[in-house]
């Protein structure tokens, strides 16, 4: 399994369904799939919404809860993603994510620092990669005082 983590300004929302709108992404999505950052995810992302991603319909409805109930209502469901709110974020599950970042930055280091040039490493340097990513992501749309991004939505779209 692996994950991108998206920021989106706005969302078209009912109940546990969203509708996909690539315009309402603040920037390209960050794609996690090295497996350690992968389980780091997966324990962050329990205190987020799950819902179900849909295709934009030909007239611009969201499916009605009736409708969604019809198992033919759900042919336009493409994904699963965990949204939340910036301004909702649970700050201990925030900090307990960054920690647990750091501590997998840090083996990474150790990991590099014993056989820079070994193939060995090459996991390691991905996960290194991904780190820094979704960290100057967080950082920019989880600190940002604009009232935009604190409306936002973190939205992590399994693949």
């Amino acid at each position: 399994m692996k994950y991108t983590l998206n920021f989106s300004l706005k969302l078209q929302k009912n109940n546990s369904f969203i509708v996909y709108n690539r315009e309402a992404f603040a920037e390209t999505p960050i794609s996690i799939s090295v497996p350690d950052v992968v389980k780091i995810f997966d324990h962050f992302i329990e205190t987020f919404e799950k819902v179900g991603i849909t295709e934009q319909p030909a007239n611009n409805t969201i499916p009605s809860e009736e409708k969604t109930k019809d198992t033919t209502a759900l042919t336009g469901l493409s994904a699963t993603a965990y949204i939340c709110q910036v301004q909702q974020l649970n700050e201990t599950a925030l900090t307990k994510f960054c920690t647990e970042l750091t501590e997998y930055l840090q083996k990474c280091c150790s990991e590099i620092s014993k056989s820079f040039l070994s193939e060995e490493v090459n996991l390691s340097i991905s996960g290194l990669t991904e780190v820094i990513e979704v960290r100057n992501y967080l950082a920019k749309f989880t600190n940002s005082k604009k009232k935009a991004y604190q409306n936002g939505y973190l939205y992590i779209m399994v693949v």
